[in-house]
């Protein structure tokens, strides 16, 4: 069992090393080759299911072998988990080795799949595979207007804005001069969406906005507000 173990599971690595390339290099829907996460029971079922899912599916025709090869690991498995139910030491020993041996088979082989299905969605589902779901950028939203307020102390204001969610970071500008081309703003980057100016000078007008900056070089600003400095 082991021999034959070790000499399938060489030529799927093999194979599937000539295609991870294409895979690298194609953005494309993929499939969950982790299986970490299920129980022994749940292991065996999602097994079955992919292996009941490929055989003599003739999108995998290529795959023939391979998964008779499973078929022989999978089936190896289950007596084991059988067997482990008496808690027996060494019968739950050979039942976690025949899943470490059956989940590193299923690796290679769901690399195959990926490289065959080439990104088709269909494809990849009826191999019984989970697909894995494509994070989706986060688009921030408008942040609307900065409100301006008196700090405890002469010479403070606080800048606030409302949290926007999927922000990363927010900078509150400041200018202290009527707003036209030559206007220099001065950023003050911040983690929240507030921000307290200190050392202003009383009864000198200053102009703020805030630009909200999301992810992918996201960026959008507030409309300007005005304040006299106290």
């Amino acid at each position: 069992m082991a021999a034959l173990y070790n000499r399938k599971y060489l030529n799927a690595v093999i194979y599937s090393n000539q295609t991870i390339k294409k895979l690298k290099t194609t953005v494309m829907k993929k499939i969950s080759i982790s299986f970490d996460r299920y129980s022994d029971i749940n292991f065996q079922k999602k097994s079955q299911f992919i292996y009941d899912s490929m055989k003599d599916n003739t999108i995998y025709a290529d795959l023939a072998s391979s998964v008779t090869d499973m078929k022989t690991l999978l089936d190896a498995y289950i007596l084991n988990l059988q067997a482990a139910e008496t808690k027996e030491r060494n019968a739950v020993a050979l039942k976690n080795e025949s899943r470490q041996q059956l989940a590193a088979f299923l690796k290679p082989l769901g690399m195959n799949v990926m490289a065959i299905a080439n990104g088709n969605e269909p494809a990849l589902v009826s191999s019984g595979y989970s697909l894995v779901k494509n994070p989706e950028p986060r688009y921030i939203t408008n942040p609307g207007n900065v409100i301006l307020s008196q700090g405890l102390s002469s010479g403070e204001m606080i800048s606030a804005v409302a949290a926007v969610p999927g922000a990363k970071s927010y900078v509150h500008q400041i200018a202290t001069e009527y707003l036209n081309e030559q206007t220099v703003w001065i950023s003050n980057t911040s983690s929240t969406s507030k921000f307290l100016f200190t050392n202003l000078i009383p009864g000198k007008q200053y102009w703020v906005r805030v630009a909200v900056i999301g992810s992918r070089n996201q960026v959008a600003y507030t409309s300007v507000a005005t304040w006299f400095a106290q």
